[in-house]
């Protein structure tokens, strides 16, 4: 009798340490937290017979965009300082500040067209009238380097005279021009080249051999150039505020400023967009792109 006793006895020990063994290993397996008994707290009002005040709960924080909550000022009752409400967000918050030329163009936006600049100079200073080179209504004489300044937005010419002017593009000739002039005749200048007639344009008879024309309309993948017409209309008509008029413009200066983007002269393409593209370009590829351009002037 006492021995199936003891048996019964020891089975069901071994019984109860394996389901002990079993919960422990699941409880392993989802991680279920082992159980505890919760210590009993001191009662409200802090512990009984102690003199230690009641733990303070510290204030919420506000939730973001809620008026933020203000604390009793200097003196009242707690003696705490007061909080000042967070200022709200503006419209303004998320604006992108002005460039330099659209600030300009923006303070003087009122001005008159005035062609005094343009065709007499600023002696004063020691300008020469825009005319002499760039002709006396914007379109410079045929087969010299100086560019077709009419019709041009006077985004793009505010920008390059204030480049001009602090070193950032360089010129022997425009260098010292754009030094002599302030703010209001940059202003007065981009204006009144921005309200004439832009010359009309002579579409060229297509042709496929003609490699200028090419990378005008197509491009080329092989050297990963992307069609100039992208950029700068299918016409070559330029595309407003900052994307000058390539069609009927000098032969010489179109080759001037692809040799002067390639060779690092010229760098004030913001997103250097230009000297990558002249730096694919070969010298044979710019006096194409030169040729075509230049052949579009309607006489």
């Amino acid at each position: 009798m006492n021995h199936n006793v003891a048996a019964l006895v020891k089975g069901a020990t071994t019984v109860g340490g394996s389901f002990v063994l079993l919960v422990a290993i699941v409880s392993g397996l989802f991680h279920l937290p082992p159980h505890r008994e919760k210590p009993p707290g001191p009662p409200a009002g802090g512990v009984a017979g102690s003199s230690a005040p009641a733990p303070v709960t510290p204030p919420q924080a506000s939730a973001p965009g809620a008026p933020a909550q203000q604390a009793a000022a200097p003196g009242a009752p707690g003696g705490a300082a007061q909080v000042p409400p967070t200022p709200p967000r503006t419209a303004t918050d998320f604006s992108f500040p002005q460039a330099r030329w659209e600030q300009l163009l923006a303070q003087n936006a009122g001005t008159p067209i005035d062609a005094s600049l343009a065709n007499s100079g600023k002696p004063s200073a020691g300008v020469a009238a825009c005319a002499s080179c760039h002709g006396a209504q914007g379109v410079p004489a045929a087969g010299t380097p100086f560019p077709t300044l009419a019709g041009a937005p006077p985004a793009y010419v505010a920008k390059q005279l204030l480049d001009y002017r602090d070193g950032t593009r360089q010129h022997p000739i425009m260098t010292g021009i754009a030094k002599g002039l302030d703010d209001k005749d940059i202003a007065a200048v981009a204006h009144y080249y921005g309200s004439l007639p832009p010359p009309a344009i002579k579409a060229p008879v297509a042709n496929p051999q003609d490699r200028g024309q090419r990378l005008h309309g197509f491009g080329d993948n092989a050297l990963a150039l992307a069609a100039c017409a992208n950029c700068h209309g299918a016409n070559g008509e330029g595309e407003a505020p900052m994307l000058p008029r390539l069609a009927g413009q000098p032969e010489a200066f179109v080759t001037g400023q692809l040799d002067a983007f390639r060779n690092g002269q010229r760098a004030n393409d913001d997103l250097g967009t230009m000297r990558d593209i002249a730096k694919r370009l070969s010298a044979e590829d710019s006096a194409a792109l030169a040729r075509y351009y230049a052949g579009m002037r309607a006489q």
